[in-house]
């Protein structure tokens, strides 16, 4: 999963969140913030490798979501 599929994965499962909190499963809500965060961090974290450290192969391969060579 790339960068981009996190962020959009994150806003999915924040809106899952929202709708279980709604049924009253505050668990399940609080589970799948918790995911949400973290999706949302590795977002913010190929977004600013990507800027800071454009040449870099090994941070393309990460953030693209490519095996090494």
């Amino acid at each position: 999963m790339n960068g981009p599929q996190c962020f959009s994965e994150a806003e999915r499962l924040l809106a899952a969140a929202n709708e279980y909190e709604a049924e009253g499963d505050l668990e399940m809500a609080g589970q799948r913030r918790s995911e949400a965060q973290t999706r949302a961090l590795l977002a913010l974290t190929a977004s600013h490798a990507a800027s800071t450290h454009p040449q870099s192969t090994s941070w393309d391969h990460a953030i693209n979501g490519q095996e090494q060579p």
